[in-house]
């Protein structure tokens, strides 16, 4: 036969549990009240949308390839009658092209997204603005803008579109 005093030792500890995790007159068997509707949207707000972290694995690699076809561009031969390998501007790039696409779609609803936006435009434009200083022969201001604003800005749009990628 139980304890009688055990017995009643772990009613009494079951009784504070219950009491604890309810922190209401309500019993287990009682549904929950239920909310109107307009506190329950602001009590529980909409998860955010899915984002496709395969999409977005394939924008950092659409990326990465624009970034090799810049160096190639950037270290061509400038004395020869070859034109220039055609490099994508920021609309025409893979990521370009992705964020476009995804503007209307769960990425955009990130609150990364039109930050990403602007560092992706800002990005091209110092890509531009060193090829320019390359092909007119100042490569040592090429050089100092691609180890310091372009590269910084290179880092931060792999780091937000990473970030992006978790959710």
């Amino acid at each position: 036969m139980p304890d009688p005093v055990a017995m009643n030792l772990k009613n009494a500890l079951l009784q504070r549990l219950l009491a604890r995790w309810s922190r209401q007159s309500v019993t287990i068997s009682d549904p929950p009240p239920a909310e109107p509707p307009a506190a329950a949207a602001v009590a529980s707000p909409m998860p955010a949308p899915q984002i496709d972290r395969l999409a977005v694995q394939g924008a950092i690699i659409e990326h990465l390839e624009w970034c090799v076809r810049f160096n190639e561009r950037l270290g061509r031969e400038r004395h020869t009658d070859e034109p220039p390998p055609d490099l994508p501007d920021a609309a025409d790039s893979g990521l370009g092209q992705w964020l476009a696409r995804s503007r209307d779609g769960a990425p955009g609803q990130h609150p990364l997204f039109a930050e990403l936006e602007l560092e992706h435009q800002r990005f091209h434009m110092l890509a531009d603005k060193a090829l320019m200083l390359a092909d007119s022969g100042h490569m040592h201001l090429a050089s100092t803008l691609l180890n310091t604003d372009f590269e910084r800005s290179r880092a931060r749009l792999l780091d937000m579109l990473r970030n992006l990628q978790r959710g």
